[in-house]
């Protein structure tokens, strides 16, 4: 083994130690590209979040209507079911929306929120006024 300034020439060890040293460098490498990736997927939300600015996810919505004859509606995220809402996503609120365009107003505000990061949207009643948005207690017909 020779010694310049420092450094060690690699050339000059032994074949054994070659190994070990190439073998330590490639294994604490994938260690810690592990760890970080475990570290990553673990909390659900920061995982979500950072596929969602790497890849552009496709994020559409569709209405129904409920058996009460009111109005909900599904984002869908990546063609899989993302949320659900069958009432007004309000916390007063007891029953879906009034109309389908009502229903669709709010689940395109979902969807462009969504679209620019916010995994949890929300309104409240304010925004749902301004929207002209009425909340009604109904009685369940049957």
């Amino acid at each position: 083994m020779q010694i310049k300034s420092g450094r060690v020439n690699v050339l000059k060890l032994s074949l054994p130690i070659q190994i070990a040293l190439l073998f330590m460098l490639v294994f604490t490498d994938c260690s810690n590209e592990k760890s970080n990736e475990k570290k990553a997927i673990s909390d659900k939300s920061d995982f979500r979040q950072a596929v969602f600015e790497d890849n552009r996810a496709y994020v559409k919505f569709k209405s129904f209507q409920n058996p009460d004859s009111t109005w909900g509606f599904t984002i869908f995220v990546n063609s899989r079911p993302f949320l659900l809402y069958k009432k007004i996503p309000v916390n007063k609120a007891k029953y879906g929306f009034d109309s389908k365009k009502d229903a669709e107003t709010v689940a395109g505000i979902f969807v462009k929120m969504i679209n620019s990061g916010n995994m949890k949207p929300s309104i409240d009643l304010k925004a749902l006024d301004t929207l002209g948005i009425i909340i009604r207690n109904r009685k369940i017909p049957g």
